[in-house]
């Protein structure tokens, strides 16, 4: 039974596969075809959680192969595909995932710019723009939480009630670039891409996974040129 059930779900994938194309669309008649669709449900939905990015046209056709017997790529191209789109285009993934989320989230809120790098920001106070960081040398006190995208606490001083004291080239690309947009005194909230955060290496010493985006308020409270 488990068995024919799984040939009924996969059928009828194959057929739904037929997209556009396909004259007659499948009608639920019975009790296996309604079982048949939750499971395609299920499948569909596994395949969304594993990776959204997923072409559904090329899974339709695997399946079709598969069941012909004629696959496009034999194993070793299979598994060279696998790998490269693993580990290599993970990348372009990322990019294209966070660009998505920036995007939308400055139409829902039109007070965050994105500069060319992709650091997403808006200005609560712009500071004395008088006295600004000049270079990477200069030392700043700052106040700051970082989060991560689910809104997990990653590191911050704001809850302490203190600042940190430290270079400016210390920091990560994404603050360093961020803090130069305000002037002592100044406050801001700032999405930074994986790429201007702690990169594909991403920071054991405060849990941070590779490629994860981060998002910041910082509080730029003293400037001390070199």
């Amino acid at each position: 039974m488990k068995k024919s059930l799984i040939a009924i779900c996969l059928l009828l994938v194959l057929v739904s596969c037929g997209g556009k194309s396909s004259t007659t669309r499948p009608k639920m008649r019975t009790s296996a075809d309604s079982m048949s669709y939750v499971m395609g449900l299920n499948i569909g939905r596994n395949l969304v959680g594993i990776d959204s990015m997923l072409n559904i046209d090329m899974v339709c056709e695997g399946l079709r192969d598969a069941y012909s017997g004629e696959p496009k790529l034999n194993a070793e191209e299979a598994r060279a595909a696998y790998l490269k789109y693993m580990n290599y285009d993970i990348y372009e993934r990322v990019k294209h995932f966070e660009n998505r989320f920036l995007e939308d989230l400055r139409r829902q809120d039109r007070k965050f710019v994105a500069t060319h790098s992709g650091l997403t920001y808006k200005i609560a106070e712009i500071g004395d723009m008088k006295n600004v960081i000049r270079n990477n040398r200069d030392t700043i006190r700052l106040r700051f939480r970082a989060l991560d995208q689910a809104g997990n606490v990653v590191d911050t001083t704001y809850y302490r009630g203190d600042t940190l004291r430290l270079a400016v080239g210390d920091m990560t690309r994404g603050v360093i670039e961020a803090t130069k947009l305000i002037g002592k005194g100044g406050h801001m909230e700032a999405w930074l891409p994986s790429s201007l955060a702690f990169g594909s290496a991403g920071c054991d010493s405060l849990n941070v996974a590779p490629n994860t985006m981060l998002y910041y308020e910082l509080w730029l409270i003293d400037i001390e040129r070199r």
